[in-house]
């Protein structure tokens, strides 16, 4: 498929309160959008087929869909630092 020009403008919004001493709350994303502007020949069905195509390829946004855990582990002057 032809495309001459595209490009993706990417938002999202996120709750922060304890950065600002509101309350305990931990810092998340509300909600991520994606706008995509793509310029070419082809028909809006095969671009929006291209498109769901590869946002099913998209690890962030299927990792965004599909909370995961998520584990830190932290050294200090190469030894690790355990609780």
């Amino acid at each position: 498929m032809q495309i001459d020009d595209a490009s993706a403008d990417v938002r999202a919004t996120f709750r922060n309160t304890e950065k600002y001493d509101v309350d305990d709350a931990p810092a998340y994303f509300e909600k991520v959008q994606i706008k995509l502007e793509i310029v070419s020949p082809a028909s809006g069905d095969q671009v929006k087929r291209l498109a769901a195509h590869a946002e099913r390829a998209c690890h962030a946004a299927q990792s965004l869909r599909h909370p995961i855990p998520v584990v830190l582990e932290t050294a200090l002057n190469g030894a690790a630092l355990t609780d």
